[in-house]
């Protein structure tokens, strides 16, 4: 069976290559011809374990890359969407321009006898919206082509794995489209889940996030509470959950990142109509007290050199998009510190990048020779390079009072009483 993936990203690339290990036949389309000629000399556009040997087992043999519209395009049975959605920032509406190119390509392509299932991140009732300009041309939906939303829900780092085993849950408008939809995931794997409308099918994926989000928030402010109340948070937290099932509450840290960083804000375009009581959704001030605490932080930073060791919005992955560290390092530029930065995945794919007004005005170097000129350490992402620092080669390695800022709590009780420095923990009652 033929199937057209179309953006080979972050949820495009696993998603072909599982397929192709299915048994499909999987053309994935592109416009980034830099990014499909680096696929097919088979380097990976960003680290997911387990993609490199799918690559290698199954490019040109069931997995075809490509930038073109091929005859393979046009016979495919099935045409999975997976393009990301443009969003910033709350109120801005998140735009989706890019998705309605893609939309009305497949419809210059042909989408009679087609099965089109997005796999994206979409506003709720987007997938309505899609349906009416599929149907502007006189076809029916369930009759002359089939659609599905079907909610993307792999995290980084486990999306080869999670694509396998996830339960699918499964929006269709019609029982032909489900069935067609249902055809095509049982081949891939996990649970089936019939939802009874798309609309329902975009809240789960929209609500995953946002209570997620929700949970880390509180933690979050709970971690400030303790700060100014001079109790450690870290304490407060593991005797609570202790022993007490109801509770689950997690330890605090920074929280953002590609997806929790705009879904609840694209959940919150849906809340609208229930404003008019005055005030906006729980998740809504969940996320703005996550991303509050970047503020926290830099207002703790003291100068004139800050290190923000760590991009990544997530330990180990290789993915700077939404992320608090790159917030963080533009909230001290504007307040004029002199910002080094280092990541051990820094520039080795399109992901971790840094924005052009951020790259032109920070200094790249190495942890241990930033380390040594740094008046403050902000230890952002608890990468393994620097969960593995020793403590005490730490300590010889830095300027004596220098400030070390640590958002995962990486050193807690191997620092906090040394007098050369000045060591705060997220959450110990050290920051203010």
């Amino acid at each position: 069976m033929k199937i057209s993936v179309f953006a080979l990203g972050r949820t495009g690339l696993p998603l072909s290559l599982v397929c192709a290990d299915s048994g499909f036949d999987v053309i994935g389309i592109d416009i980034n011809e830099e990014l499909v000629e680096q696929i097919k000399n088979k380097q990976l556009p960003f680290y997911e374990p387990g993609m490199k040997k799918l690559l290698d087992k199954h490019l040109n043999k069931k997995f075809f890359p490509t930038t073109q519209i091929t005859d393979d395009v046009k016979n495919s049975e099935y045409f999975i969407i997976a393009i990301g959605t443009k969003f910033n920032r709350y109120p801005e509406k998140g735009s989706l321009t890019n998705l309605f190119k893609v939309v009305d390509r497949i419809k210059e392509i042909g989408i009679k006898g087609k099965t089109i299932i997005f796999r994206v991140t979409l506003p709720i009732g987007t997938t309505d919206k899609i349906k009416e300009r599929m149907e502007q041309d006189g076809l029916v939906e369930g009759k002359d082509f089939y659609l599905a939303f079907v909610p993307e829900r792999l995290m980084e780092g486990r999306a080869i794995k999670e694509e396998k085993n996830l339960p699918k849950v499964i929006g269709c408008y019609t029982d032909q489209s489900f069935e067609k939809t249902k055809k095509f995931f049982e081949k891939v794997g996990g649970e089936i889940v019939r939802v009874s409308t798309p609309k329902t099918a975009e809240f789960v994926k929209l609500i995953d996030n946002s209570w997620r989000n929700m949970r880390f928030a509180f933690a979050n402010e709970i971690a400030s509470l303790s700060d100014v109340n001079n109790v450690n948070a870290m304490e407060v937290l593991r005797a609570a959950n202790k022993g007490y099932e109801r509770n689950g509450i997690p330890l605090p840290g920074p929280v953002s990142g590609y997806c929790l960083g705009k879904d609840p804000y694209l959940l919150e375009m849906a809340f609208d109509k229930v404003i008019v009581r005055g005030f906006n959704s729980v998740w809504f001030y969940g996320r703005r007290a996550n991303d509050w605490l970047c503020k926290k932080i830099v207002k703790e930073a003291k100068g004139p050199n800050v290190l923000v060791a760590g991009l990544s919005f997530k330990q180990d992955i290789d993915d700077y998009r939404n992320g608090h560290p790159i917030d963080i390092i533009d909230l001290l530029l504007a307040e004029d510190f002199s910002v080094m930065v280092t990541d051990p995945y820094l520039d080795k794919t399109t992901y971790t990048r840094l924005p052009s007004h951020i790259n032109n005005n920070v200094k790249k170097m190495s942890f241990k020779d930033a380390a040594k000129n740094a008046d403050t350490i902000i230890l952002a992402t608890a990468h393994k390079e620097y969960r593995d620092l020793d403590a005490k080669e730490l300590l010889k390695n830095v300027k004596k009072g220098v400030k070390i800022i640590d958002l995962w709590n990486i050193f807690e009780g191997k620092l906090e009483k040394c007098k050369d420095i000045d060591y705060a923990g997220l959450g110990r009652g050290d920051l203010r």
